[in-house]
């Protein structure tokens, strides 16, 4: 089964779940949906003959959040990112390209500021899932801390709420290597939707 087709059945199971949910749901102080969103990864390394780029990555998942009050919110975010990387020695112009299929768990706090709009803090733990280069392989447990804003736009069935978030990764992205000492920093930038 292609990509394109797991990612089609998932979003159907995905949609099946909201539905039920929906149905059996009776307190709106507890919430749950699903999200898309779009993220590009800045790293810094600290080895100047090496550059870093990657390609924009894409990302789906469930969204659990309770409404302590009319101002705070807790969040639980599972969720699944699929991105590319491409690591290039400028010296001998090779390069090496490293797939970043990762499980991530944010756990966010949001404060209402202003009708909807929400300001946004927490933290995110990332599991690497794919395989990689013995040389460069990065970290399988990833900590990260996040910021953003939201706002929530209400419709009569649902309510949809585009979200801008910043990551920034609390230690090295790249596993210890007996051939390296490299020190790679992640950061990241992510628009999202998510349908609740």
């Amino acid at each position: 089964m292609t990509l394109s087709k797991k990612l089609l059945c998932c979003l159907f199971i995905i949609g099946s779940l909201k539905s039920f949910a929906q149905s059996t749901a009776k307190n709106e102080k507890v919430k749950w949906g699903f999200f898309l969103k779009s993220n590009v990864n800045f790293f810094q390394i600290n080895e100047p003959t090496i550059d870093v780029k990657t390609d924009l990555g894409f990302g789906f998942g469930n969204v659990f959040s309770i409404n302590l009050n009319k101002s705070l919110g807790i969040a639980l975010e599972p969720h699944l990112n699929f991105e590319r990387h491409t690591l290039t020695h400028i010296p001998s112009n090779s390069t090496l390209k490293l797939k970043d299929n990762s499980f991530a768990v944010p756990l966010k706090l949001s404060v209402k500021l202003y009708q909807e709009l929400s300001l946004i803090a927490g933290a995110e733990y990332l599991y690497v899932l794919s395989k990689q280069n013995e040389e460069f392989k990065l970290q399988k447990n990833n900590y990260l801390a996040l910021a953003g804003v939201s706002y929530a736009i209400k419709f009569k069935h649902f309510t949809m709420v585009p979200e801008l978030s910043y990551r920034l990764g609390l230690g090295n992205a790249l596993a210890e290597s007996p051939l390296h000492d490299y020190e790679l920093k992640r950061s990241s930038v992510s628009f999202g939707i998510k349908v609740m």
